[in-house]
């Protein structure tokens, strides 16, 4: 009964303790899910997931550090109250409280120390992790970067096309080496960046940072090298841009110098001819300017500096200089005759014997004269003989009749002085025509296009036009700086040699054909788009009215086409008042230049016009041919002949034969053509005369199950078609020789156990191919039929030559061929499914044969036998 005891107080000291403890647990429960939390998290694969996921952990690491403390505070105040009390110290029951609260609290110490240790740890793994992921982040925005930098490095491939282009070109890329070189030096420090992560050993994983740094430092060595390899190639095309704009103004010095020399005054006067002589080498002499002893030398610089990109602009002012060059080299070979002074020639005087005294009156006085004349004729210089003669007289001053030859040769130099004369016109309006005809392009887009686009016209502007403007004018922009910056400026430098002229057609003939067929194919959508408006509309009118033109736009539109027509009438002129010789060759390549080209936008233009085809044009290859033509229709599938001709314009292009009807729609002038049937190349044979009419030819399909009649304009027009088919049935005869043939031969090899494939070729000069020959005694005319299968087993057909007898169809034989055995003649008489392997033999017919009959029945047996091989080997050829 002596100790102090209070029951209620011992309560109230487990209650507590419990509740501590209660306490603890619970914080070791949070910390353990934390834990675990951290351990089923993934690491994020972005920079703002990882920044996330470390803010979250560490809000959730800052709450639970203070549930740790409050914890401990509570111990530490609920042991402090225990203690406190002085009397109880010495009963065992208060000390079991004691120590069961230190002990919680040293637990509660480690754990949160432990806490502390794992939570460190994970920081820093998340802070690597951070790092990493900006490192990735920087290598991805720089690789987009980069592939933007090589993009645009990749496309600067122009290297422009004189001296100031050039040097705009140069600054360009000295600036976006600038730019890129920012990038480049932030590309350094991701590098380095890296690098310091794999300092970090066993924390970054090698194979994932440093490729990346290769990758970077690759990419930018590759952009640095060839930004600095562009600036060495502009570098390099500058000094050709010199040479060339030097060499430019050297040949147009020297044609400017040859111009101006006249011929005539250095035949009269070797003083002048010498004069003209010492200027020409003085000429050839200024090469030295250059750093060149000749002009010779041009080529090989030229040729050393020149790129893919400058072979055109190079090979042009090459063909310059030789042409230079070579005019000079002429030039100076006539200057050196002309200039050599004639020795005057010394005549031996002999005394004259004595005569009696004249006559009264005199000796005749008209013998002396025309005596001192012969002497005169027989030793002046020969370059002189046609100006004497056509003025020679007597000493006296009476004028003498010329001899035959003097006139002629009088009359020759004034049809020369004519044709020089009238080519100094034609090349004139040659030039004053090409001026006015870039103005009036210059004046079209300024006055209307232009204006188009202006703010001031906007509000006049229809809103069926607005945004037209490509529709509407097509590329006249294009033709309009090809005319201006290059072709006017090739003929104001060659206007005074017709060579030199003739060549800058014959240069530019590729230009010509690309820009004009364009232009001409956009012709009838612009026409279509002005339709759609009046020429009486108002933003038109006041354009008109502005520009002081007194025809309309659609006139204007017109002047391109007339100017290729215009091309073609100066050179026939050019070349109708040319002499023979070099330059009259040169014309003449010029002529034929244009003409194709106009031959080629004619083409096109009706190309254009083709509507119902049911498949792409461009997919027929090129196309070859245009005409009208008379068409009769013959089928076996109908069983009906078209006795009336029906009017059809055909197009030839190289896949397939295009019949169309043409028409006109009410008030237009206009042509369409409305397409009607389609021939495959690969598929018809060509038959070239028809009996009866020298403008008819046939084409058809395999076994004649198709045929077509065709009557051209004309004899040529039908020559023309005939031998423009034959070339694309032979040229796809030669695609066919090759594996296909191979195959077709290794596979049907039997075939070759017959007599008629083992009979020697004697055909003099013809390959050897299937050939069959049907002989008739009606007809010994023959024709030759071209023809290629339609099997899909070759997709371009097998075609072949053959030759038949009369109208080109194979005949019955005269004793008692029936209409079956005739059909079947007409299917392989003309065989291009048979054969075309050039290990095959010729079946041909022996001339010296004594029964020609004979012959043929038996060629006609072979063949039947051939032919059921044969379609059996291509049915096996299209199951394969």
């Amino acid at each position: 009964g002596t100790l102090i005891y209070s029951h209620h107080e011992w309560i109230q000291q487990r209650i507590s303790l419990e509740k501590f403890s209660s306490l603890t647990h619970q914080v070791s429960t949070e910390l353990d899910i934390f834990i675990q939390t951290i351990h089923d998290t993934e690491f994020p694969n972005s920079v703002e997931a990882t920044q996330k996921l470390i803010d979250v952990q560490g809000g959730d690491y800052e709450r639970l550090k203070e549930e740790i403390l409050a914890a401990a505070k509570h111990g530490e105040t609920l042991l402090n109250n225990i203690k406190g009390n002085e009397e109880i110290k010495e009963f065992s029951e208060r000390t079991g409280n004691v120590s069961a609260i230190e002990r919680l609290l040293v637990q509660l110490e480690e754990t949160e120390r432990r806490f502390d240790e794992f939570w460190r740890t994970h920081r820093n793994r998340l802070q690597q992790c951070l790092e990493l992921r900006r490192f990735e982040q920087d290598f991805r925005e720089l690789q987009t970067i980069f592939d933007a930098h090589l993009k645009c490095v990749a496309e600067m491939t122009e290297i422009g096309e004189s001296v100031e282009r050039v040097d705009t070109l140069m600054a360009d890329t000295k600036h976006y080496q600038e730019l890129s070189r920012v990038d480049i030096e932030r590309a350094g420090e991701v590098i380095s960046a890296g690098q310091q992560l794999l300092g970090v050993r066993g924390v970054y994983p090698w194979e994932i940072v440093q490729p990346k740094c290769d990758e970077l430092q690759r990419v930018c060595d590759i952009i640095s090298e060839r930004l600095v390899k562009r600036l060495e190639i502009l570098s390099k095309n500058r000094e050709l841009m010199e040479r060339v704009e030097k060499a430019n103004q050297w040949c147009a010095n020297g044609v400017e110098l040859l111009a101006s020399q006249r011929i005539e005054k250095c035949s009269a006067s070797p003083e002048i001819a010498e004069q003209s002589l010492q200027e020409i080498q003085a000429f050839i002499a200024s090469a030295a300017e250059f750093k060149l002893s000749s002009p010779s030398e041009f080529k090989k610089i030229f040729l050393e500096s020149t790129t893919p990109e400058t072979k055109a602009l190079v090979s042009q002012v090459l063909q310059r200089i030789d042409d230079v060059s070579l005019m000079c080299d002429k030039r100076i070979a006539s200057l050196k005759k002309l200039a050599v002074k004639p020795q005057r020639p010394v005549q031996t005087v002999t005394p004259e014997p004595a005569v009696p005294l004249q006559p009264q009156g005199g000796a005749p006085h008209l013998l002396r004269r025309k005596h001192k004349a012969d002497l005169i004729h027989e030793f002046r210089p020969r370059s002189m003989d046609g100006v004497i003669d056509s003025s020679s007289g007597s000493l006296n001053g009476d004028t003498t009749g010329s001899s035959p030859d003097s006139a002629s040769h009088l009359q020759n130099q004034q049809d020369a002085e004519a044709r020089r004369v009238h080519r100094g016109h034609v090349l004139t309006e040659l030039l004053e025509t090409e001026r006015i005809y870039v103005n009036e392009m210059a004046s079209i887009l300024k006055g209307y296009r232009d204006q188009m686009l202006s703010e001031e016209m906007m509000h006049l502007v229809p809103a069926s036009l607005q945004g037209k403007e490509d529709i509407l004018f097509g590329n006249l922009n294009e033709l309009y700086t090809f005319h201006n910056e290059i072709f006017l400026k090739d003929l104001e430098n060659c206007i005074s040699t017709t060579e030199l002229v003739a060549l800058c057609f014959v240069q530019r003939r590729d230009t010509f054909y690309r820009l004009y067929s364009f232009y001409c194919q956009n012709i009838p959508r612009s026409d279509r788009l002005r339709e759609t408006l009046v020429d009486t509309h108002l933003f038109l009118q006041e354009c008109q009215k502005r520009l002081g033109h007194k025809l309309p736009l659609g006139a204007y539109l017109l002047k391109p086409v007339q100017r290729i027509t215009k091309y073609k009438l100066l050179l026939e002129n050019l070349l109708s008042s040319s002499d023979s010789g070099s330059c009259t060759k040169e014309l003449q390549k010029a002529l034929d230049c244009m003409l194709i080209v106009l031959r080629c936008v004619n083409d096109s233009m009706h190309q254009v016009a083709i509507t119902g085809f049911p498949s792409n044009l461009s997919q027929q290859g090129e196309l070859l041919l245009q005409d009208p033509f008379q068409v009769w229709t013959e089928s076996k599938k109908d069983l009906r002949l078209r006795k009336k001709p029906q009017q059809r314009h055909i197009f030839l292009y190289q896949k397939s034969m295009i019949f169309c009807k043409k028409t006109s729609k009410p008030g237009h002038n206009k042509s369409t053509y409305q397409f009607k049937h389609q021939l495959k190349m690969s598929q018809i044979g060509l038959t070239e005369s028809v009996r009866g009419d020298s403008t008819r030819f046939e084409v058809w399909l395999q076994g004649r199950q198709e045929v077509h009649t065709i009557q051209a304009p004309g004899e040529e027009v039908k020559n023309k078609w005939v031998t423009e088919i034959k070339r694309l049935l032979l040229n796809q005869l030669e695609e066919l020789k090759g594996e296909k043939i191979k195959q077709y031969s290794m596979n049907h090899h039997g075939l070759r156990q017959t007599t008629s494939w083992d009979t020697p070729n004697i055909l003099l000069g013809m390959p050897q191919r299937a050939v069959s020959c049907d002989a008739s005694s009606e007809s010994s005319n023959r024709n030759s039929n071209c023809s290629s299968s339609g099997d899909d087993a070759y997709p371009h057909g097998m075609p072949q030559l053959s030759t038949t007898t009369g109208n080109g169809h194979a005949h019955a034989h005269a004793n008692g061929g029936s209409g079956a055995d005739k059909e079947q003649q007409e299917a392989c008489g003309w065989s291009s499914d048979y054969s075309n392997s050039e290990d095959e033999m010729s079946i041909i017919e022996d001339n010296s044969a004594p029964k020609p009959m004979q012959r043929v029945g038996l060629q006609r047996h072979i063949w039947n036998r051939s032919i059921e091989n044969l379609l059996e080997a291509r049915a096996a050829i299209r199951s394969e």
